[in-house]
């Protein structure tokens, strides 16, 4: 009797799951972003070709079979480390084999990675919230994350993947106290995707340090995260013969950039999500004279290191859940304050860790995460713009969006990102300083 009742109580979720996994695969292969996409369309066909995916490309060679207006042009390689390649190329091959030479099916496939996991994470934070609070506020958090537009605006509808490593991130957070060598390589796994969530190596090993596991523990479970990172990218690269120097160039923008790598080949794209993106409205403004000192590209190192500190000085063995989610939004807000360029994407680990906090702690103020995700989704829209994104079914739609990001009054565009960034930042920020855990 409890078992079926368990089985009729589980039937409305499997409804809901059903009903988002056809809105993604109704939305997925006809929207996309339009730079980002293209790298990944162009990755995919080199990589099942034996080439780098750290390559420069030739889109109108690559696509002969299927030409497109906007596929044609020298476009980089990927900016992460190889195995988001090796995952583009097997999606590849497994289109062609499928529909071969047909564009939305491809794009579609690159997709499904990126769907799933969304899917899996409504379903991970309904788990958690369930064992931990209740199924009520479980099931409004799967709904949450489930048919969020922000969260199905990054990831289904651009095509990015931040999602995917925000799933072995939170995945991380939650094992990391009963089952630290899993959470290691959870953790690893999500930072071989982006690297950012490698800053939650340090602030992950010290709460196990001041939980009863000890320093010993800490040390092994921040050197295993490296080290398996570190073999995640370096075994790709040897066993296909890809040469280093071209992922290290890849990969030093994520420490040293001011401005996307791909700026000098479309000017759409640019902008970011953090805060000195004011300053891009202003260089703007002044018809770019201005110059940012080089200081400030390394602002978010010593940031961080502040918050590692901060936690070894706080007294608490009770290293619980609750405890990782609020250090981890913590950690995370003051990266993405002092990074001079943050993509929207990888906001969805702030969204993801705010929103935990308040369904754990604070249910009753649901209505900032709301506000959140609005302020995010809304910057997405600003800041492709929303019309790009229809780039592949409608060619035309691309050349309207680059013509007003860089016409008269494309300054518009930048000062409601500015507006918005420091919208969102603020309000996190103040939820963290009225709700973070400073003792026990």
């Amino acid at each position: 009797m409890n078992s079926k009742n368990s089985l009729l109580s589980n039937l409305p979720k499997r409804g809901y799951l059903a009903a988002g996994l056809f809105l993604r695969l109704l939305l997925a292969p006809f929207l996309s972003h339009p730079f980002d996409m293209r790298v990944f369309m162009a990755v995919g066909v080199a990589v099942t070709k034996g080439i780098t995916p750290y390559g420069q490309y030739i889109l109108q060679n690559l696509f002969a079979a299927t030409p497109h207006p906007h596929l044609y042009g020298t476009f980089p390689g990927i900016g992460y480390p190889p195995p988001w390649g090796l995952v583009s190329g097997l999606m590849y091959s497994f289109s062609s084999a499928v529909a071969p030479n047909n564009l939305y099916v491809y794009v579609l496939a690159l997709k499904m990675p990126t769907i799933l996991a969304e899917l899996a994470i409504a379903i991970l934070v309904y788990k958690i919230l369930k064992a931990q609070i209740n199924e009520k506020v479980a099931s409004k958090a799967f709904l949450l994350f489930l048919f969020c537009p922000f969260i199905i605006a990054v990831g289904t509808v651009w095509g990015m993947f931040d999602i995917l490593a925000l799933l072995f991130a939170l995945s991380s957070a939650y094992i990391l106290k009963n089952h630290w060598k899993l959470s290691s390589l959870s953790l690893s796994v999500a930072s071989v995707l982006k690297l950012f969530p490698l800053t939650l190596a340090p602030l992950y090993s010290v709460l196990l340090h001041k939980s009863n596991r000890g320093p010993k523990v800490a040390y092994q479970f921040f050197l295993s995260t490296i080290v398996l990172t570190s073999v995640f990218t370096v075994v790709p690269m040897v066993v296909f013969g890809w040469p280093f120097s071209n992922l290290y160039n890849a990969l030093t923008h994520h420490i040293t950039t001011t401005n996307p790598s791909y700026d000098s080949q479309m000017a759409l794209p640019y902008g970011a999500a953090s805060p000195f993106n004011a300053f891009t409205l202003l260089n703007v403004l002044v018809d770019g004279t201005l110059q940012l000192p080089s200081v400030f590209i390394y602002v978010w190192i010593p940031a961080c290191i502040i918050i590692y500190v901060l936690l070894l000085r706080i007294r608490t063995r009770n290293v619980d859940f609750a405890l990782t989610v609020q250090w981890s939004l913590l950690l995370l807000l003051t990266l993405f304050t002092t990074r001079v360029w943050v993509s929207e994407q990888n906001i969805t680990f702030l969204f993801a860790f705010l929103a935990l906090s308040v369904f754990m702690q604070n249910p009753q103020e649901f209505g900032k995460v709301q506000l959140l995700w609005m302020l995010l989704f809304s910057f997405v829209i600003v800041h492709v713009p929303a019309i790009a994104f229809l780039w592949l079914p409608y060619p035309w739609t691309l050349d309207i969006a680059s013509s007003f990001a860089d016409g008269p009054l494309g300054w518009t565009r930048l000062l409601l990102m500015t507006l918005l960034t420091f919208s969102w930042l603020a309000l996190s920020w103040n939820y963290i300083a009225r709700k973070l855990r400073w003792r026990s």
